[in-house]
């Protein structure tokens, strides 16, 4: 008789069995990603937010978790004398593969259908200088945006924190510009106006979805405290 069939006659006989680490981390990765799937599913409903990265983020989380789930309950099996945590490895797994599903599918939804009709989606990264023509201050594909409507997603620069709802704000690329103040680079600000009083938001740490139309000055200007602003957005929707 093999030592595990031993083990399940004679549980008196069965060893100490420690918790398979992979099992347990498989749990705490369904934990991390859960949130954030669930944040993904609100933002994706109420168009508050934005569901792509939390999505993401919370579905790569998943499949992590999916994958320790599977490779604990293989070493489980291999080793049913030294280790135990067969239910935190399947909760793990399936765990894992929900979220997984669920978080990709929210992402991928919002992404294939977030852009407005009739606006083409930019990212910052697209209104950066080009290294090989450096007499340029600005990106060449600005150049071809002047007068287009477009629809960008980034965050309000806090020079705007305590005036309430605004219908002028900076846009700016990322969480690190956004947050931590200061003078950001020229390419990296938008100035955004809202025509419609309707539409005026508030400063909050989150990223928002814009759509309008993008504009381009003959010379940098001056905006809200910062210089060096080159674009401009009159912003249709905001979200």
């Amino acid at each position: 008789m093999s030592q595990a069939a031993l083990v399940e006659t004679q549980p008196e006989l069965m060893p100490y069995r420690s918790v398979c680490r992979s099992a347990v981390l498989a749990v705490v990765l369904v934990g991390l990603a859960l949130p954030l799937v669930v944040l993904a599913a609100v933002s994706a409903t109420i168009v508050v937010g934005d569901a792509v990265p939390l999505g993401t983020v919370g579905g790569t989380l998943g499949l992590a978790a999916a994958w320790l789930g599977w490779s604990a309950s293989r070493t489980i099996r291999r080793y049913p004398t030294e280790y135990t945590g067969v239910r935190l490895a399947r909760g793990g797994l399936w765990g894992g593969l929900l979220l997984t599903a669920v978080g990709f599918g929210l992402a991928g939804y919002t992404h294939a259908t977030e852009v407005p009709e009739g606006y083409q989606r930019v990212g910052f990264w697209e209104l950066q200088p080009d290294p090989e023509q450096p007499e340029l201050p600005i990106s060449p594909r600005a150049l071809e945006l002047a007068g287009q409507r477009i629809f960008i997603k980034g965050y309000m620069h806090p020079g705007v924190a305590s005036m309430g709802r605004v219908d002028r704000f900076i846009l700016v690329p990322d969480m690190g510009t956004c947050c931590f103040g200061g003078q950001p680079k020229p390419t990296d600000m938008i100035e955004v106006y809202v025509p419609d009083p309707s539409r005026r938001i508030a400063y909050a740490p989150r990223r928002i979805k814009l759509a309008g139309t993008f504009q381009l000055t003959d010379r940098p200007t001056q905006s809200l405290g910062l210089s060096g602003v080159w674009y401009h957005l009159v912003a249709d929707e905001v979200r």
